[in-house]
């Protein structure tokens, strides 16, 4: 009876799949809680005033 070919696998391959592994858990879970004492993001923050006309000096 044959005994099945094995493949060496590199400690390299294996942690770059655990990387993608834990990359992927990463993205896919939920949203870490923001704290309250950080800065808000920009689209948190209010709309500019629109700029004035400038005078006519005629």
């Amino acid at each position: 009876m044959n005994e099945p070919e094995r493949r060496k696998v590199s400690l390299a391959g294996l942690g770059l799949i655990g990387a993608g592994a834990v990359l992927g858990l990463a993205l896919a879970g939920p949203g870490a809680a923001q704290d309250e004492a950080a800065a808000p993001g920009p689209a948190a923050s209010a709309p500019a005033d629109p700029p004035k006309p400038a005078p006519n000096d005629t």
